[in-house]
């Protein structure tokens, strides 16, 4: 069974040697693609990859490449992916950084407000108001017509 992430900073912190630390906790190290960690959520959430990638407003291509792993999507295009599913906000932290990126931030107002938003489940352009309201950058940079979106 794996240990708790606080029990393991505790483990290094009072560690001696890291050589030691590492060999000791080799089990517990996360070593996990975007391309697993996606096909992990498919399964999860039981979704299909074209229902995530329309609820994500993505280009079909682009999104595929994402699952595919040709694509390293930034940040933002991650948490809509989050949203597409829509994730758990620990499930989001691990797509965010398998994605490379940094996770949410409690002390961050807009990832606040989109941590806020994927724990009630709402959707991409229900949190995208959200941002807009409260003065934060949104998700999502234009509508489907092609029209200008509500990004600031």
């Amino acid at each position: 069974m794996k240990k708790a992430t606080e029990e393991l900073l505790n483990e290094l912190k009072e560690a001696k040697a890291i050589s030691e630390f590492t060999s000791i906790n080799e089990g517990e190290f996360e070593n996990i693609s975007l391309t697993e960690i996606l096909a992990q959520m498919l399964e999860k959430y039981k979704k299909a990859r074209i229902d995530v990638i329309k609820a994500a407003r993505f280009d079909y291509t682009y999104g595929y490449q994402i699952f595919d792993g040709k694509k390293r999507p930034k940040r933002e295009k991650l948490l809509q992916m989050a949203f597409g599913f829509p994730l758990s906000l620990e499930d989001t932290n691990r797509l965010l950084r398998a994605g490379g990126v940094n996770g949410l931030y409690v002390r961050c107002k807009r990832d606040v407000i989109c941590m806020y938003c994927l724990h009630k489940g709402m959707s991409l352009e229900e949190c995208n108001s959200y941002l807009y309201q409260l003065g934060e950058e949104t998700l999502i940079e234009e509508d489907n017509d092609g029209s200008e979106g509500m990004r600031k």
